[in-house]
């Protein structure tokens, strides 16, 4: 497998993951804190956070959910197919190991033509989606 991150960058961009995966948790608005979210459990959130969307639209310069089909088109076998890696191993909210996300991620990135800083933001925004709604829905959302 090839590695598009250092261990150094991995443990960086696993940082920012959780960094921002702490902010969606803490934009429940403030009547529903103590339910910790309205939606029923068999209905997770699926709206791009504002965040991350902004990051993939100004990294990427394209609309982010038209990003987010190309990319799940470039990389079906990570996404889409039902016998896919994170389809197979981690289900609709598996524990999703980061780094194996974010390389999975790197590498489909990287496809598109993105590298340095850009990758970093790319990879970062769309692991904090995927972890924040899951691989099956961010799957049903985009893979077409």
């Amino acid at each position: 497998m090839t590695t598009h991150f250092t261990a150094t960058e991995l443990a960086d961009l696993s940082a920012q993951v959780d960094a921002q995966l702490g902010e969606l948790d803490n934009m429940v608005p403030t009547t529903m804190r103590g339910a910790k979210s309205a939606l029923p459990p068999d209905k997770p959130p699926t709206e791009l956070p504002p965040k991350q969307r902004k990051d993939i639209e100004e990294t990427a310069q394209e609309e982010a959910d038209h990003f987010l089909v190309k990319l799940t088109d470039t990389a079906k076998h990570i996404f889409c197919n039902a016998d896919s890696d994170l389809q197979k191993r981690y289900g609709m909210f598996g524990n999703l190991k980061k780094d194996e996300l974010l390389e999975k991620l790197a590498g489909g990135i990287a496809v598109l033509g993105f590298s340095g800083i850009a990758l970093h933001i790319l990879s970062v925004a769309i692991a904090v989606y995927i972890l924040h709604i899951g691989v099956k829905a961010f799957s049903s959302k985009y893979c077409q």
